[in-house]
């Protein structure tokens, strides 16, 4: 079955099959100032060090979760125009914090695995999923009793957290992401295109309680990758993925 006919298909079932998804926010994805989909934030839940989860945030959460989807339109679909072939689309996540770190980790970072060949967050071993679906089968950070089904074009679920002991004394605990789709070419270039950024902190209390449980940061939708992600892509030695050659 061609791409094209593949995705349209689960844009058709995903009305039937996806009740259970929470979108908060939704970000309009461009390629050549075309609308060619969305990108979909659920309601964030949140988890204890990947137990205990739930939309409500207990005492002892330290993280949150989020699955986010994007979704192609005709637009997108339309392989006959040149400008707007792409073969496959992809997640970037990039991932900026404050906290304290293992000594194989940096403040800014592309937010995959270290040992990862390609720097994309949808492949193993992280949590992803294309066309039609079933969530994660690991659901002790999940919100959720059982696997349920989803379909998008490409969806990633993450449940980042900061445990107090990788917090600094007298300091907030701040973790930011941005999540950006890319339009895959196989004989070309591919495309970063549009973005959100999401993410969470958690206050510091001092005394007994040190930091207190996540708060979600407002999710915002940018039409480009931020600079500064754009430098440590083009410097994450572990990944070939050159620009000019593999993006830009």
């Amino acid at each position: 079955m061609k791409l094209s006919i593949w995705i349209f298909a689960i844009l058709i079932s995903f009305s039937a099959i996806a009740e259970d998804l929470l979108v908060t926010k939704t970000c309009p994805v461009l390629h050549n100032k075309s609308k060619i989909g969305i990108l979909a934030f659920s309601i964030p839940w949140f988890h204890n060090g990947g137990s205990q989860a739930s939309y409500i945030a207990k005492d002892n959460a330290t993280g949150i979760g989020i699955e986010i989807h994007f979704l192609v339109n005709s637009e997108g679909l339309a392989h006959n125009q040149k400008s707007l072939a792409c073969d496959k689309y992809r997640i970037l996540q990039f991932r900026n914090t404050n906290a304290k770190l293992p000594s194989d980790q940096t403040k800014i970072q592309l937010d995959i695995p270290i040992n990862s060949v390609e720097p994309f967050y949808d492949s193993f071993p992280l949590e992803f999923g294309h066309g039609m679906h079933k969530t994660p089968s690991d659901m002790r950070d999940k919100p959720w009793i059982n696997s349920v089904m989803r379909a998008s074009t490409v969806a990633i679920y993450d449940t980042p957290f900061v445990s107090d002991n990788y917090g600094v004394e007298g300091e907030n605990i701040e973790v930011t992401f941005e999540t950006c789709v890319v339009c895959q070419q196989f004989k070309a270039v591919d495309i970063i295109l549009s973005c959100g950024t999401w993410g969470f902190n958690r206050e510091y209390m001092g005394g007994m309680t040190a930091w207190s449980e996540p708060e979600a940061y407002p999710i915002k939708c940018s039409s480009e990758l931020n600079n500064e992600y754009i430098k440590v892509l083009k410097n994450t030695k572990h990944i070939s993925y050159k620009y000019g050659l593999d993006w830009k």
